[in-house]
């Protein structure tokens, strides 16, 4: 199901946005709206529009605190996307605190939030932290750098993710905070 944005996501990447609406240099411009496009289809859950900002072959790389090889070419993002769509993580915020671009790539750094479950955090090793009940939905966050390669025809190539550390528990959600946040149908 595509959904509407959520005017608290939508205003999360708010400075990619306004960095884009104000680049003067037709290439860079380019640059920042296809990104901005490509974030706004994820959080939306449109995977044909999300697949339509990548090149035929997208190439996916995460570093730092979980990292992975990322995955690699249309059919393994294709459902690496889906399939964060399923659970609910592409309802995220991307609070853009930086934007970097030139004539190849944008940069944007900033801390990512979203709506864990209890028994997902626990399935990662949170269970020391004490404060974990696996029936729950937990606040998230973390800090990251994502490096978007562009090609020449105006394609984002993939996303090379540096994530600066471990998701940080925040808080548990009360019933009904911040519906925009993980699955659609959490409690």
């Amino acid at each position: 199901m595509i959904a509407e944005l959520s005017p608290a996501a939508e205003r999360s990447w708010r400075l990619l946005a306004e960095r884009a609406a104000a680049e003067t240099d037709p290439r860079r411009r380019a640059n920042l709206e296809v990104v901005a496009r490509h974030v706004r289809e994820e959080v939306r859950g449109d995977v044909p529009a999300l697949m339509a900002t990548l090149v035929p072959q997208p190439r996916y790389e995460i570093w730092g605190a979980s990292s992975s090889t990322g995955p690699k070419g249309y059919e393994e993002v294709k459902a690496f996307y889906e399939a964060s769509i399923a659970i609910g993580k592409n309802r995220l915020e991307f609070e853009v605190s930086r934007v970097v671009v030139d004539d190849e790539s944008v940069v944007t750094e900033g801390v990512f939030r979203h709506a864990y479950s209890g028994e997902t955090l626990l399935g990662r090793g949170f269970a020391d932290a004490g404060r974990v009940e696996p029936d729950g939905w937990y606040l998230v966050e973390y800090q990251a750098l994502i490096v978007w390669p562009i090609s020449p025809d105006g394609l984002i190539e993939g996303e090379q993710m540096y994530a600066g550390e471990r998701p940080r528990i925040i808080r548990r959600l009360a019933a009904g905070e911040c519906p925009h946040l993980g699955p659609p149908d959490r409690g």
